[in-house]
């Protein structure tokens, strides 16, 4: 599924009828270095993006979850809210 459509069924399913923020209909685009050419990330596969997300907030300034001090404390603490 593609961003653009996740987009789309948040505001179904949302129920406020909100439409989506202006800025996400500017387009951004991504370097896929496998396809070798830029790619408009609304077009992107979620499962893609994620990984993309996952590269670039992967890096010591964002630590890995298992590096994260108190993780379980902080996962209880989410369940519950």
């Amino acid at each position: 599924m593609k961003l653009k459509q996740v987009l789309k069924i948040q505001e179904i399913l949302d129920g406020t009828q909100k439409a989506t923020p202006v800025d996400m209909a500017e387009k951004w685009v991504y370097y896929s270095e496998s396809r070798e050419e830029w790619v408009d990330i609304m077009e992107l596969d979620i499962v893609h993006a994620i990984r993309i997300l996952r590269l670039h907030v992967g890096s010591d300034k964002y630590p890995h979850i298992g590096d994260v001090p108190d993780w379980e404390e902080l996962k209880s603490l989410q369940e519950i809210t």
